[in-house]
């Protein structure tokens, strides 16, 4: 074990159980601070927001490029750092990370993956980097840095926002897809100039059965990508994705016409974190997805994929796409297989990965010649189209090719890692699985050099760093030490919960105790809900949330002495807009519940219920058909209407079975419009409601201030509910002023439900 592994394992034994347990008690507990000010890994520094490797790794596995970033609180601006590793062998603890480049952002409220340094890749030379980056206010262009120097030079100069890009080795750019101009655009200048009907579909061409603002907000414009050869000879597009688009506009009440791939593959809201761009070593060929045409269907009804399993539901069906094969000199596009090639199984799929010699590609397909088989990855002779499987086994995926180029390194379930041969003759054979490297965080993608695979290693109460596991030696060595700060905490214990529904469903999550917590007391609970942001695997940092910085103070609540449990979604595919998608998470919630009743650990007249994203459209479904008297509940930038059912406004008769307050809490425009509608009707009958709007706020919010407000603002929601507590920050006067007025109209209006707050306190 090198000396920088023994001192995380012993920082380690010290937040289990302290050495010396009067220096322990002195520690502070986690704040809004910590949870700002923490230093965080990229999810992603090449390829796709969504996927693609943690790090870039330099063409002699010398060097891997990871993006760090912040929050400066002051400032209001994340601070985003190009950080250089030395992964040589032999690893050394010695070596520490190398700033390259530091950059400040403020976010993007259109786009909740945004970051000022993505898409990293080294060039032949192992010291130039090119990314995908914002230059302070302007729209995100290519560029290259030297990491010697850090001189940065501008590759693209395109009008509008680039999407993604292919430099060749040296460095020029050899195609990028970006944003259509806006131009004439018809709709903004009619909706400018003349009066419009909503429902008329040569202006809005997404409509939905309910929510009738939506059209209007929705930006079309502005989404389409446009794909461009770089070599200043072809000005126009060699291809756009408004080419999906079906030439009839279709009828979106029609069902067969809602479940048209072609539709869908317009919108760049839902297609633009799996939209992708890879090249071939040599500059020659492109592969671009999704690749269709309005007149060529994929005939998804064929494959067993979309009608059974988790690959049966319409949305995917819809987004069924192929690959398009591009000549980097010509422009000519051809689909390289006719068929599609499923992007939404997070856990198997992933962008192509070109052979060394670029004469073929590894991906992940169905097979036109086989449509009853399952998707699995394959090589695809580029001049044949011949098509070899790997022979995978289930979940496991390609990450990199091994150092001497002859096979593949895998990543598998549970954060195994693999091996497989490539044989001239056999063809692929040899599968070896290594097992899992100890601590790596299996939700985390990673990167490899053929040796080495980086990854995140943390786990509960340990904050996360980056990590190299050998392949050979089977050990990890950590490469960081990204916060310091952060093991002199004193956190609440977490422990995995897990508990079945009253159908027999198994349920899991984190169940974190109030810091300082006493066996045989019961405490307050408040349940977070995550959308999927937790996986089945995994041990991840609980500071905040996981992937979502807003509303969900994880240990600052445990800290306030609250039981908190941060439950993992259960599996909802098979019920998946379905009446029966509500009923599941009802009694998903209601078996922890009980079980943590059972246990004696809460006292069940005072629990809350929070969820972010369509987990706000379950809580308002718990809230409306649980006996559970929750005494608070929080919906953070969702919920508001019945999503099963084309986002149906709830009725009267649904709302009233709401006895709970109620903090909701939009972000931008659209989700204010669709919630605020929920609660004026409950207000209008004296139920109370209480908003927080973020009109800039992304989907996922980052911004320091916004996420300073969002925490803070759902700690002091559970606490006045569930503690009858008011902070004396003087600033919040006028804040627990109305909380009072609501707290009168809770007690007046629902007399038996539960509540600690205090009317009139003030």
């Amino acid at each position: 074990m090198s000396n920088r592994s023994a001192c995380w394992a012993l920082a380690g034994i010290l937040l289990a159980q302290p050495l010396f347990a009067g220096e322990a008690a002195t520690w502070p507990v986690a704040t809004l601070a910590d949870a700002i000010g923490m230093q965080r890994i990229q999810y992603s520094a090449a390829q796709r927001a969504f996927g693609g490797p943690v790090a870039a790794i330099s063409p002699n596995g010398e060097k891997a490029a990871v993006v760090i970033w912040h929050g400066d609180l002051q400032r209001n601006v994340n601070v985003y750092t190009l950080t250089l590793l030395d992964i040589r062998l032999p690893l050394s603890a010695a070596r520490k990370p190398v700033p390259v480049l530091s950059l400040d952002f403020a976010g993007d409220p259109d786009d909740p993956v945004a970051s000022p340094m993505s898409q990293l890749t080294f060039l032949d030379d192992n010291r130039t980097i090119t990314y995908l980056g914002r230059d302070g206010d302007n729209v995100a262009q290519a560029f290259a840095v030297d990491t010697q120097t850090s001189q940065v030079r501008q590759l693209t100069h395109h009008a509008t926002r680039v999407h993604t890009f292919v430099a060749g080795a040296d460095g020029r750019p050899l195609a990028y897809a970006a944003t259509s101009p806006i131009g004439n655009d018809e709709r903004a200048q009619r909706m400018a100039e003349d009066g419009v009907f909503v429902w008329d579909r040569r202006l809005f061409p997404v409509q939905m059965n309910y929510f009738s603002a939506f059209p209007l907000l929705w930006k079309s414009n502005g989404q389409t990508r446009q794909y461009f050869l770089a070599d200043g000879a072809r000005p126009d597009p060699i291809f756009d994705s408004a080419q999906s688009r079906p030439a009839k506009t279709p009828d979106m009440r029609d069902h067969t016409a809602a479940n048209n791939f072609a539709f869908t593959l317009a919108d760049e809201t839902a297609l633009r974190g799996w939209a992708s761009l890879t090249g071939d070593s040599s500059g020659k060929y492109l592969l671009l997805y999704p690749y269709a045409l309005a007149g060529h269907d994929m005939h998804t009804e064929r494959y067993a994929y979309y009608s059974a399993g988790r690959g049966a539901n319409d949305y995917k069906k819809r987004m069924a796409a192929p690959y398009g094969l591009v000549d980097a000199h010509s422009g000519r596009i051809e689909r390289l297989i006719d068929a599609p090639h499923p992007q939404f199984d997070g856990e198997e799929s992933g962008d192509p990965l070109w052979t060394p010699d670029g004469k073929s590609a590894i991906l992940y397909t169905l097979l036109p010649d086989a449509p009853a088989e399952a998707p699995r990855w394959v090589e695809v002779d580029i001049a044949t189209r011949r098509m070899t499987s790997l022979g995978l086994p289930k979940s496991w995926r390609p990450v990199a090719w091994t150092d001497n180029g002859t096979g593949l390194v895998l990543k598998g379930p549970g954060g195994r890692f693999g091996l497989l041969h490539r044989d001239a003759d056999t063809g692929w054979n040899g599968f070896r699985d290594l097992g899992a490297a100890q601590g790596f965080n299996p939700d985390w993608p990673v990167a490899s050099n053929g040796r080495l695979v980086i990854g995140v290693k943390d786990a509960s109460l340990t904050p996360p760093e980056l990590a190299a596991y050998d392949l050979v030696t089977r050990r990890t060595t950590l490469l960081s030490d990204l916060n310091p700060d952060l093991h002199r905490r004193r956190y609440g214990a977490v422990e995995t919960l897990r508990w079945r529904s009253a159908q027999g469903k198994d349920g899991s999550g984190f169940l974190i105790k109030p810091v300082g917590y006493r066996r045989g007391e019961r405490y307050p609970l408040v349940i977070l809900l995550d959308d999927e942001t937790l996986h089945q695997d995994g041990n991840p940092f609980l500071l905040d949330g996981v992937m979502q910085l807003s509303g969900h103070a994880v240990q600052m609540l445990a800290a306030q002495g609250f039981m908190v449990l941060y439950a993992r979604e259960p599996d909802l595919h098979d019920v998946l807009l379905t009446p029966e998608e509500g009923v599941r998470m009802r009694e998903h919630i209601e078996g922890a519940i009980a079980r943590l009743d059972r246990d004696g650990l809460i006292d069940p007249q005072r629990i809350g219920l929070s969820g972010w994203s369509r987990a706000g459209y379950y809580t308002d479904y718990v809230l409306m058909h649980s006996s559970i008297p929750f005494a608070a509940a929080a919906t953070n930038d969702g919920g508001g209407v019945e999503y099963d059912e084309g986002m149906r406004p709830f009725t009267d008769e649904e709302l009233h079975r709401i006895r709970t307050p109620l903090l909701i809490e939009p972000h931008k425009l659209a989700s204010l419009v669709q919630q605020t509608a929920m609660a004026d009707r409950m207000a209008a009958w004296g139920q109370p409601t209480e908003i927080l709007y973020f009109a800039s706020g992304a989907h996922l919010i980052s911004r320091p201030q916004h996420r300073q407000r969002s925490l803070g603002t759902h700690i002091d929601w559970w606490r006045f509910w569930l503690q009858g507590y008011e902070d004396a920050d003087p600033a919040k006067a006028d804040q627990y002023r109305h909380w009072e007025d609501l707290c009168a109209k809770q007690k007046k209006n629902h007399p038996d439900n539960p509540t600690a707050c205090t009317a009139g306190k003030s």
